[in-house]
């Protein structure tokens, strides 16, 4: 690597922040610009640095929240709705530069695409800027490139890609921001690597080759998957169309511009593979996930930084509060599950006896998730639900993605045994967010997690139940993989799991639970005692530190 002038590969400090790149933020219910775990993983990260006085700044994209409210219709239909949104009613503001609003341009083929620029601070010089295309300079075409939040068609996604990557690389320079480092979280923002190779050849003198090392040495890269879906790839010759302006500029053939995204397939333009090529580090998210990172991406620089929750977000209060009193405990959890009734009660218009044990699925509804397992005996859950002497109250929330009628269709099939055969017993949330969530972790009694072994990367839901003393049950998955779970919670087996979780359900997790002295659920409480203090190994705090040690240094 060569040396540059001007320090420009400079420490970690308050003055050369690291740039943070996602390609959703999930922080606040009213701003739609998540869809799930990664964007809650991206807000955890940006309160933690703010609470921990750490130089970090946020760089995402301002969705229009089209397509973001979920509404079951009387069939049990997911129907997907708009949310009318306002940016300056929701606490962003407008950036301005000398006393005028700032706005900077991304070449997109011929057309240069304006973006105005937005931001929510946050405290200790943490903020989040969010580029949006819904600007007057723009034609219709493009204004709506930011409406929609992945937005559906390959075209419009690798145009928001350049947008986020290239925009937000001019919105720092625009304002004077010198990252020490670039972070990618996930492969999305990866376009910026072009846009720091142009700067480092314009401001000094250099050729393409020798700002592409340096670019190279001041990115790091988060995976977040092995799902396909999460790890896309685009027809190369339309990645080449919106490509062939920046190759020229950088004065190389188009051809070698786009060969660092080349994986298997000359055809295909492979976003993970681009973004481990133009980064220094590599990190899984979990000890599981980051093994098996390595094993499908061997030639790069992998390390692990295992997924934390932000704990003054996610944790009641109630909870550090009680001390270790078991009865203050079981107060503490009683009172925040009278609150999760009265939400839901609000929320759906059915109530719900906070006495039962509550036990809750929710997370965003992807295949591999594997909700459906749950009923794969609808006739035997219905006898666990309903049993007289210990009954169970069952949650479910979550969201199909807009465009996956697969999920659409296992959620309405679902929806129709919770109306019928589980009626009284079971109750689905709908339009699941970070409100919800809330209300959900710090008020179940039993966390379920069912994915297919080795495609949930990490999961943090579990994590934020378990800071609130919720018990686990859970394939051994992602961060799940890394727990020690005896005398804390429950693990299925990976191949048999309903009939499992019925078998453990009958025999061991509900008898507990209603096992009583003195009143009080005893060794329950004592495992909820034990799980809150695991759950501080995964705390956003801890996730913090080890970016800054392993990939920031």
């Amino acid at each position: 690597m060569m040396n540059l002038p001007d320090n420009q590969l400079p420490t970690v400090s308050h003055h050369n922040p690291v740039a943070y790149f996602s390609a959703e933020f999930g922080f606040d219910p009213q701003l739609p610009i998540y869809a799930g775990g990664l964007g809650v993983l991206s807000g955890d990260t940006i309160l933690q640095a703010a609470d921990d006085n750490f130089p970090m700044i946020g760089i995402g994209l301002l969705y229009r929240g089209f397509g973001m409210r979920q509404r079951i219709d009387e069939h049990g239909n997911q129907i997907d709705e708009d949310w009318n949104f306002d940016p300056l009613s929701a606490g962003l503001e407008h950036v301005y530069v000398d006393e005028l609003p700032l706005f900077v341009k991304v070449r997109l083929t011929e057309t240069e695409v304006w973006l105005r620029c937005w931001k929510k601070t946050f405290k200790n010089g943490v903020v989040l800027y969010l580029l949006d295309s819904e600007t007057d300079q723009n034609q219709l075409p493009e204004r709506s490139i930011t409406q929609i939040l992945y937005s559906g068609t390959q075209e419009s996604q690798l145009k928001q890609m350049f947008l986020l990557g290239i925009g937000g690389v001019k919105l720092l320079a625009a304002l004077n921001i010198h990252p020490s480092i670039y972070h990618l979280n996930e492969g999305r923002p990866a376009f910026l690597h072009w846009q720091l190779i142009r700067q480092l050849m314009d401001h000094h003198g250099i050729d393409y080759y020798s700002a592409q090392q340096i670019a190279i040495q001041k990115t790091v890269y988060t995976n977040h998957t092995l799902v396909a879906a999460g790890n896309m790839g685009y027809p190369m010759e339309m990645v080449g169309t919106y490509s062939r302006y920046y190759a020229q500029k950088m004065n190389i053939s188009l051809e070698e511009l786009l060969s660092v995204g080349i994986e298997t397939d000359p055809q295909t333009f492979a976003i993970t593979r681009f973004a481990l090529n133009v980064s220094k580090k590599a990190n899984g998210v979990s000890q599981l996930h980051s093994r098996l990172s390595e094993d499908y991406w061997p030639q790069y620089h992998w390390t692990n930084v295992t997924n934390g929750v932000h704990f003054p977000s996610w944790q009641s209060s109630a909870v550090p509060a009680a001390g270790s009193d078991p009865a203050e405990l079981w107060q503490a959890h009683h009172l925040e599950k009278v609150n999760l009734a009265n939400f839901v009660h609000q929320q759906t218009g059915f109530g719900f006896d906070p006495n039962l044990m509550i036990i809750t699925w929710a997370r965003r509804l992807a295949g591999y998730k594997q909700l459906q397992l749950l009923f794969a005996d609808v006739e035997r859950l219905r006898r666990i639900l309903k049993n007289q002497e210990r009954p169970v109250q069952l949650l479910i929330s979550g969201k199909a993605h807009m465009g996956d009628t697969a999920g659409k269709s296992m959620l309405k099939e679902i929806i129709h045994y919770l109306s019928r055969e589980l009626a009284g017993n079971a109750l689905y949330i709908p339009n699941y967010n970070i409100e919800i969530a809330a209300h959900l972790v710090k008020g179940s009694d039993l966390w379920l997690n069912t994915p297919q072994l080795g495609k949930e990367a990490s999961g943090t839901s579990g994590m934020k139940s378990a800071a609130n003393g919720g018990l686990q049950c859970t394939v051994p998955d992602g961060w799940a993989a890394e727990v020690d779970w005896k005398d804390l919670g429950w693990t299925l087996h990976q191949e048999h799991i309903a009939e499992h979780l019925y078998q453990l359900l009958e025999t061991e997790i509900v008898p507990l639970y209603y096992d009583r002295e003195d009143g009080l659920p005893k060794k329950w409480i004592d495992k909820m005692f034990k799980t809150i203090k695991m759950a501080e190994r995964f705390s956003a705090k801890r996730m913090l530190q080890e970016y800054a040690e392993k990939l920031y240094q």
